[in-house]
């Protein structure tokens, strides 16, 4: 029995002493006690939360604080939709038109996914998600190398967002202080703040970690108020386009040969737009009734999100009269351009202090689920360093050490930056294809195991029934596409500057991946899979 579990088997002993109780040991060895309702009182679980652990073999070990609306205003908080909406590479290639219609599109592809991995969560509410949805639904001759390989690549896909989520906020320090003054800054400057700010995400994580669920409403809240603060001024004060040029002028400045490429190329913004609300699935085992709540939570997310940014994409098309100009703004963000257009200085200085206060609380969002994901895959033995990193901290019932290394990674690829920002960004746009492989990988699984073995699969309080193997044909499909447009650079011909350094980052992290698992790896994991009750009898 791991350290983590031992602690709360002590906690359970403990709580246990009063009332009819009853010992449940779970496959991983860890043991919980329930009530005569069957819920677990010390960690917050309803009778539905321990049955799922159960049947996955799972001790519980964090303690289930987040409600349906803390755990909405988590991931909207987590995604920061409006906040970090960026599409410049639409602008470039296709121009206003790609930039909607590529985002509506995209939206349009991405409700299969999302309903499929809400059927997933529904089926297994667990911190792990993706990897472990392919332990449980890949052939059994190939589920331990594919989870495997999607462990890995989950992990550095949340690792490097991590990264640049830090990053992002020194970005937003920059950009106020560009807006005021004549500022070129160096690397080492954007390497101190991330430093800085990271740090105090791993303070703020680890020392309130027991106000994280409940100071997310009010952050929300503050949330969509900004919104509206935020879109108003554009509308009253800045001059528009034409409908015409909106919807119909379609451009080509990105250098390729053709404006239908150039287009495809272009739809990135509405690809990256709408990737990550699979946060809450990574919350699993903080969430009550997770089951039922994860999928809700889910599709909520996905719903708003997109609300969000297709008004924020809407009102910067119809506001940015001259996109050359934009494109070349100081702060390299066009929005920031236009929202200088509609105040004056002293208003926008209150309007990028907001900015940055909620994507401060956002990143502390992040930073949580990260640290869940790695928490979840150590546990199975996935990583190097694995017991410690999915230790749980006996006092405050959080995956400290998982919070440690992924501040730890954050501050290691800060250094990348000061040698080469290309190298630095590299790493970090690693996390979009990443996490399409993820999507890819597990609803292709269950695809398959709707095909083939569709007596196998668990119960799901959200289930898609008779429509489960249309949605997955369709999720993988547009996952795929998704996954072979996020490698292509920005412009053409490609040089070191505009090169998509994704590619070659997720290769390497695949051969990585390949060398750790057969050197030692696959002696040590076997899968989620293994510990599932009767799962691995049924799939043999």
């Amino acid at each position: 029995m791991s350290a983590s579990a031992s602690d709360s088997t002590k906690e359970a002993s403990t709580a246990c002493k009063d009332g009819p109780v009853v010992r449940i040991t779970a496959a991983d060895g860890g043991e919980i006690c329930v009530d005569e309702k069957g819920n677990d009182p010390v960690h917050k679980s309803t009778r539905g939360d321990v049955v799922a652990m159960q049947r996955m073999g799972r001790t519980q070990e964090l303690v289930r604080h987040f409600r349906t609306l803390s755990m909405i205003s988590f991931v909207a908080l987590a995604t920061s939709a409006w906040e970090t909406t960026i599409f410049t590479q639409g602008f470039r290639n296709g121009g206003r038109p790609a930039v909607l219609y590529g985002l509506l599109w995209c939206f349009v592809g991405y409700i299969p996914m999302y309903l499929s991995m809400a059927e997933m969560a529904s089926m297994a509410p667990i911190a792990g998600a993706q990897y472990h949805w392919v332990s449980e639904f890949a052939p059994a001759r190939c589920q331990k190398i594919l989870s495997y390989l999607t462990g890995w690549v989950s992990t550095l896909a949340w690792q490097s967002g991590n990264a640049m989520g830090m990053f992002e906020v020194g970005i937003v320090i920059q950009a106020i202080v560009t807006a005021n003054m004549e500022y070129e800054a160096p690397r080492w400057h954007a390497t101190v703040i991330n430093i800085s700010f990271t740090l105090f995400a791993l303070a703020a994580n680890v020392l309130g970690s027991r106000a994280l669920p409940y100071w997310q409403n009010a952050v929300f809240a503050f949330h969509i108020l900004a919104f509206v603060a935020f879109l108003t001024p554009i509308w009253v004060n800045v001059p528009r386009v034409s409908h015409h040029d909106v919807w119909t002028l379609w451009e080509n400045r990105g250098g390729w040969s053709s404006m239908s490429l150039a287009v495809l190329v272009g739809q990135m913004p509405g690809i990256t737009a709408h990737v990550g609300i699979d946060t809450a699935a990574h919350m699993s085992e903080e969430v009550r009734d997770a089951a039922k709540t994860i999928p809700r939570i889910i599709i909520i997310g996905f719903l708003m999100n997109a609300g969000l940014i297709f008004l924020t994409l809407l009102t910067f098309c119809y506001h940015i009269i001259d996109i050359p100009t934009a494109l070349e703004d100081p702060t390299g963000y066009p929005g920031i351009w236009v929202i200088r257009q509609s105040m004056g200085q002293p208003w926008l200085n209150i309007l990028l202090a907001v900015i940055l206060v909620l994507e401060i609380f956002g990143e502390l969002a992040y930073f949580a689920a990260v640290s869940r994901d790695l928490f979840a895959f150590a546990r199975d033995h996935g990583l190097p360093f694995s017991k410690w990193l999915a230790k749980v901290d006996s006092k405050r019932q959080i995956p400290k050490n998982a919070y440690i290394f992924s501040a730890g990674f954050s501050i290691l690829l800060s250094f990348i930056y000061l040698v080469s920002d290309l190298a630095y960004y590299g790493v970090t746009a690693l996390c979009t294809v990443a996490l399409l492989q993820c999507y890819l990988f597990s609803i292709g699984c269950i695809m398959w195991c709707r095909i083939f073995h569709p007596d196998t699969l668990p119960p799901a309080r959200f289930s898609l029934g008779r429509w489960g193997l249309s949605i997955n044909i369709a999720a993988v499909f547009f996952s795929f596409w998704s996954f072979f447009w996020a490698f292509w650079p920005e412009e053409y011909p490609v040089t070191l500057e505009v090169f998509n350094w994704a590619s070659a980052i997720f290769i390497a992290t695949l051969l990585l991946a390949l060398i750790n698992y057969i050197f030692g790896g696959r002696k040590k994991y076997q899968g989620p899979v293994a510990l599932v009750a009767g799962r691995k009898l049924r799939a043999e």
